[in-house]
Order: structure tokens, then C-alpha cells, then sequence
């Protein structure tokens, strides 16, 4: 009987891992779109990237309006930034890329909180550092106070994002470490203080997408198709298009409220442990060639995205204005015209 019994069991267990196989293999198959419809193409900004690349990020971000014809924007807000001493506010800095999308007729994505794109993702001010517990929150949800309450002044500002991958285990934080109550909290807070839908991001390769979507109006994903690690080197995810595709469904279809789905974030920059800077063009383009941008956007527009915001181009205007190569900075331009 006992036999009996650890063979069912056995029959049972191989049917569950065949099963679980076949459920993987289709879930990361598939072509994807092959017709896609109108895309709606932004672009995502950080004026601390361009200035590391050293050039001038208002000339660059002029560029992008004035040049390119970027028409939607994601933009953060950093706490390091907006409060690098004790409460006391400067958000001209943000307050002038709001205003000058406004005068082209370019809409916003703002970032606000603690965690944002960019490394190192957790953007504290020096003087936060040491602080705990319910201090250290405290300080977080007055300095999202503050923020809303200043930029909701305006109109072009579409979306509130909060937080950035805020379950997401990447970047440097210091403790506590971002967590889920933290983060409905902030929400909370955000949706009492403005209309406007509110979403975050997670990652599109790595992250559930369920984790934290039922809290907020829109989830904006991340779409890498190569990265560096210390331990496995240069890794190529192999995902097809239908992957997106199909997790976008799920998510949608467990999460209801979700009113959209899309792509916050389209690598077409090279992924590095090292800062750009200190890597030589030739190691930058092995992560990130032209011929690798111009497929990795046939591939995202397979993935069936409506909205898709590019990442990458203070990068691109360094490579124009730097090293006299404009052929990533045109590719954007070209979309933009879509």
C-alpha cells in the first residue's frame, strides 16, 4: 500500500513539474504583435546623469524638447535635491523642466519619494542619514507633503508616480529599507492631497508586477533586454515579446483597478556596474550598440505597449555632443515622430 501510495505521490509530483514547465515555456514564448498599433513614445530625464556624463543638463533637456520634439516626459523629484537641508525646500530646479515642457506642450510624469530611477535609487539627504523608525518616515511623508503640495500647482503633470521598483531589492538604502506599509502609506497621502492617478513601477523582467499594483492607478514596467552582474558577467534575457505580453494580462486580470499597463522604462543604454564615465565607448557599445537599439525598439514594439518611455538620452546627447555621434540621438527623434 505504502508503494502504492509513493508512486501516486511520485506520478503526482512529476505531473506538477511537467505542468509547471509547459506553464513557463509558454508564459516566455511568443512573437508578440506583429502589427502594432500608434505608440505613444516619452522619455525619461535625470539632470544628475547628464551632469556625470559632463555635459550641461539644461542644454540637454532643451535639446530633447526643442530638437527632438519630446512631447512626454518622466521627471523626479529627489529628496537629496528638493531637501538637502533639514526642511528647507528648493524645488526650482524641477520647477524650471515643468515650466519649459509647459511652454512646448509637453505632459509630465512626476517621480516623487524616497526611492527613485536612478542610481542610487534611494536619493536621502546626508542629514536623514542615521535617523530611524518612525522618525525616519515621518520625515519621508512631510517631504511628500511638501512635494505634491508645491507641484500640483501644474496642469502638465498627468501622473503622480511614487516611489520607484519601491519592493524591488536594487540600490543602495540605508535602514530602513523601503517596505510595503511605507509605501500605501505614501499613497495614501498622495490621493488625499490630489486627483490625479497615481502609479509606480517594478521590474519588468524580475518583479511580480502584483505585489504593490492594487494600491495604485497605473504600473509602469521596466524592459532590459542586457545587463552586467559581478558574478554571472553580461547576461542576455531570453524573453520574447509574447512574455510582456502575457504578464501584462495576468496583472490585469487578478488586479482589476489597474487602468494601464506600460513600459517606464526602455533600456537603450549600456548597462554597467562601473559609472559610464569611466568606461571606455568601445565597452559602452558592447553593452549597448546602435544595431542593439534599433532591435531592442522592433522588440518592445512587439510587446504590445501603448505607452513606451525611453531610457537613455542623456546619454545619447553626450554621445552628439561629445564623441560627434548622433545616430542614437536621431533613432529618438525618429520615434518621436511617429
Amino acid at each position: 500500500m505504502k508503494r502504492i501510495i509513493r508512486r501516486g505521490l511520485k506520478i503526482i509530483g512529476t505531473s506538477l513539474v511537467v505542468l509547471f514547465v509547459a506553464f513557463a515555456i509558454w508564459f516566455m514564448s511568443g512573437e508578440g504583435v506583429q502589427n502594432p498599433g500608434k505608440i505613444t513614445w516619452g522619455v525619461t530625464f535625470f539632470p544628475k546623469q547628464a551632469e556625470d556624463l559632463g555635459v550641461d543638463w539644461r542644454e540637454a533637456y532643451i535639446a530633447l524638447l526643442d530638437d527632438m520634439g519630446v512631447k512626454h516626459l518622466r521627471l523626479a523629484a529627489p529628496w537629496s535635491v528638493v531637501e538637502s537641508r533639514m526642511h528647507v525646500y528648493d524645488f526650482s530646479d524641477i520647477d524650471w523642466m515643468i515650466q519649459e515642457a509647459d511652454k512646448r506642450g509637453a505632459d509630465v510624469i512626476l517621480a516623487v519619494g524616497r526611492k527613485l530611477f536612478r542610481w542610487p535609487e534611494c536619493h536621502d539627504p546626508v542629514w536623514a542619514m542615521g535617523i530611524e523608525g518612525d522618525e525616519f518616515e515621518n520625515e519621508v511623508l512631510a517631504f511628500l507633503e511638501e512635494s505634491i503640495n508645491h507641484f500640483k500647482q501644474y496642469k502638465n503633470i498627468k501622473t503622480w508616480q511614487v516611489e520607484n521598483e519601491p519592493l524591488f531589492p536594487f540600490g543602495e538604502c540605508q535602514e530602513p529599507k523601503p517596505n510595503k506599509e511605507l509605501f500605501v502609506k505614501e499613497v495614501e497621502l498622495v490621493r488625499s492631497l490630489d486627483s490625479r492617478p497615481i502609479m509606480s513601477t517594478d521590474s519588468g523582467e524580475l518583479g511580480s508586477w502584483l505585489a504593490f499594483s492594487a494600491h495604485v492607478d497605473q504600473l509602469g514596467v521596466s524592459l532590459y533586454r542586457v545587463t552586467d552582474n559581478p558574478v554571472f558577467g553580461r547576461f542576455y534575457y531570453p524573453l520574447r515579446p509574447g512574455f510582456y505580453q502575457k504578464k501584462a494580462r495576468l496583472a490585469s486580470l487578478l488586479k482589476k483597478k489597474l487602468q494601464k499597463i506600460f513600459v517606464s522604462e526602455l533600456q537603450l543604454e549600456p548597462w554597467a556596474i562601473a559609472p559610464l564615465p569611466e568606461i571606455t565607448l568601445r565597452e559602452q557599445f558592447k553593452s549597448m550598440s546602435f544595431s542593439r537599439m534599433q532591435s531592442t525598439v522592433e522588440y518592445a514594439k512587439k510587446t504590445g505597449f501603448g505607452d513606451i518611455y525611453l531610457w537613455g538620452s542623456e546619454w545619447w546627447y553626450w554621445l552628439a555632443k561629445e564623441q560627434g555621434d548622433s545616430r542614437f540621438w536621431n533613432l529618438g527623434k525618429e520615434l518621436m515622430r511617429e
